[in-house]
């Protein structure tokens, strides 16, 4: 577990052993990544109902192909702030 997974223990909602933050949650966690040099590898979208966790593969984005992380996190805001606020992310980092 890294410095911001440490930090955002609390906000988080743990279904099925994912580990999922609010759109909210998600966009500080970013911010705080790249205040720590903290690396995000991809984000993957879910659904969350009582009775199901629905990933949406349309409202998930793979950032570990590409070898220069300086403009990531600004990339990842952007297309996290067009996300739905019903939807709930997973943010895989170094």
């Amino acid at each position: 577990m890294n410095k911001v997974e440490i930090i955002f223990k609390e906000k988080a909602i743990t279904r099925y052993g994912i580990t999922l933050y609010s759109k909210e949650d998600t966009l500080d966690f970013i911010l705080k990544c790249k205040d720590y040099g903290i690396i995000i590898l991809g984000i993957d979208a879910f659904f969350i109902s009582d009775i199901a966790t629905e990933p949406s593969l349309e409202n998930s984005i793979d950032y570990s192909t590409n070898m220069s992380n300086g403009d990531i996190y600004e990339k990842a805001l952007e297309f996290i702030s067009k996300r739905n606020e019903d939807l709930y992310f997973e943010i895989v980092c170094e």
